[in-house]
């Protein structure tokens, strides 16, 4: 199992040489750019980190899954970047159309999870923090439970003024790990262990989870 959780991509230098040095090669390596791209959204960004992607050598494919599809007819990626957006929408379609299930085995195949916001709480039990980080529930979805590949509970773009948010959150989820990841941070987790990498800062709530910390 290897994820990388992160608040914003690839976008913080370390956090990139980081990912890059989990392979031994790039070059012909392909990547699936899974969205939720509603019709209304310009889909601006997705392109600029499309770019980023293909940059270091990956092959990528971007799989909307705003449309219905046989996404199960999909071949195998070596990495799945799963992008933001309203985390309560792209859950939604997460289960309307499969690529929950097609993204867990693809996890415990062995394949590359990178979480950008929405798609690092998607990893975890289940996506409240979206709730407590701000996301409108406007589907008004009752089960809120997410992939279960990791325990811990994300809070992306964390920055000194949601702290109250934060420690509030963990107040309600108190037996939980509970981090909550700058943009410049990601959280690296494999079968023997997590690791916190990028610049120093956010809010780790993980007590006996055996988080090594490589920020600096």
């Amino acid at each position: 199992m290897r994820l990388l959780l992160t608040s914003n991509d690839l976008n913080n230098e370390k956090i990139k040489q980081f990912f890059v040095s989990q392979f031994d090669r790039l070059d012909g390596k392909t990547a699936a750019l899974i969205t939720a791209k509603r019709p209304d959204e310009s889909g601006e960004n997705i392109e600029i980190a499309k770019k980023g992607i293909e940059n270091l050598g990956f092959k990528v494919q971007e799989i909307n899954i705003n449309k219905d599809d046989i996404y199960s007819s999909y071949p195998d990626f070596d990495v799945y970047f799963v992008w933001g957006g309203n985390t309560f929408y792209i859950l939604d379609r997460m289960r309307a159309t499969g690529m929950d299930r097609i993204l867990c085995d693809a996890v415990n195949k062995g394949k590359f999870y990178v979480g950008v916001n929405a798609g690092s709480m998607l990893a975890g039990p289940d996506v409240d923090s979206a709730r407590a980080y701000g996301d409108i529930n406007d589907l008004g979805i009752h089960n809120l439970g997410g992939f279960h590949l990791v325990p811990f509970l994300i809070f992306p773009h964390y920055i000194e003024e949601r702290k109250k948010d934060v420690i509030e959150f963990k107040k309600f989820r108190f037996q939980e790990p509970v981090i909550a990841l700058t943009d410049n941070q990601a959280l690296f987790v494999t079968d023997d262990e997590n690791i916190l990498v990028g610049e120093r800062g956010g809010l780790q709530f993980c007590e006996g989870c055996k988080l090594k910390d490589l920020t600096d």
